[in-house]
């Protein structure tokens, strides 16, 4: 990790996914089009996350394996990259559904996106993007990243004391989907993959990532409250009977 290839890897997509928000928001304007921009980014990342099957299977001679982050929702992203699609695929973007998906793509998702980019445990295993299995890795995680980061710049969501609302459902989520597949693994036999990191962490921390989230969770709150103070007193949330605003 951090080789030369990692950090150019880390410099170039940083600068590309900046400069893909400034052009988004310079040139999309109208909602058809931001639209167009949100679906594209959501699907590519689900291509790309499924390519390497049909590459192995092409250059192979017909053998492909399938990972098993590739048929259950075992990491994060796994979970963010189908919430992104759903959420792009949902016409009514004014709807409560799109909203919680919306609010914890961004907020999380794009800390997971950018986890995923820094702090690739496969890259770690293996150095190189001439691996198309670790390229493709870093590049999902990219085009995932731009469309999280999308929904905020492109004015699909914004932040608000309902965030903290759409945050909680996504963590639930988070922990259904790894209580599932532990028990999947486990009924049939297998060795549990710890989905969503439980137990364990592939970042050497001392407490499991979902306690991380929690305390996250925490200083958004905060954060989101001190937000709220630029505002007129009439228009903060605990001043108002709807808790979406």
């Amino acid at each position: 990790m951090f080789n030369t290839q990692h950090i150019l890897y880390i410099l170039i997509s940083g600068a590309i996914t900046a400069a893909l928000l400034v052009l988004s928001n310079h040139f999309a304007t109208d909602d058809a089009s931001k639209n167009k921009i949100l679906k594209f980014f959501a699907i590519i990342t689900v291509v790309l996350h499924y390519s390497n099957l049909w590459v192995d299977y092409f250059t192979t001679g017909g053998n492909s394996t399938v990972a098993s982050n590739q048929l259950l929702p075992i990491y994060p992203c796994n979970v963010i990259m189908w919430m992104l699609l759903i959420a792009s695929l949902l016409r009514d973007k004014q709807r409560r559904l799109f909203q919680i998906l919306g609010e914890f793509c961004f907020l999380i998702g794009s800390v997971c996106g950018t986890l995923g980019i820094v702090l690739n445990f496969n890259f770690a295993n293996t150095p190189t993007l001439a691996d198309y299995d670790i390229l493709k890795g870093m590049l999902s995680h990219s085009t995932m990243l731009f469309g999280c980061l999308y929904l905020y710049f492109g004015g699909f969501v914004r932040v608000r004391m309902f965030n903290f609302v759409s945050v909680i459902a996504g963590l639930s989520c988070f922990i259904f989907c790894g209580v599932l597949t532990n028990e999947l693994f486990q009924h049939f036999g297998m060795e549990a993959p710890d989905g969503m990191w439980l137990h364990s962490n592939p970042y050497n921390l001392r407490f499991p990532p979902m306690v991380l989230a929690l305390i996250v969770t925490t200083v958004l709150f905060t954060i989101i409250n001190l937000w709220q103070l630029h505002l007129h007193k009439e228009d903060r949330w605990y001043k108002k009977s709807d808790a979406r605003n």
